[in-house]
């Protein structure tokens, strides 16, 4: 079963809106690799930064290609 930790704001209601804002894919990534995503400091980020971060994050420590950047979610 996947978890998700509780964060303020964040409320995944479907595939599309609920993932623009990035916190979601930033507490997909924590849930996988918590010692990789610092939930709070994410939290305080704008929106571009949380994407980017997200993105990047992926992309050297899990090997997901970035598919999308910022731009195409803004």
């Amino acid at each position: 079963m996947f978890f998700v930790r509780q964060i303020d704001g964040l409320n995944v209601r479907d595939f599309a809106s609920s993932w623009r804002d990035g916190l979601a894919f930033n507490a997909l990534i924590h849930s996988i690799r918590p010692d990789i995503v610092d939930l709070r400091r994410v939290t305080r980020m704008d929106v571009r930064e949380r994407l980017e971060h997200a993105f990047t994050i992926a992309e050297q420590y899990l090997g997901i290609p970035r598919l999308i950047d910022a731009e195409g979610l803004l």
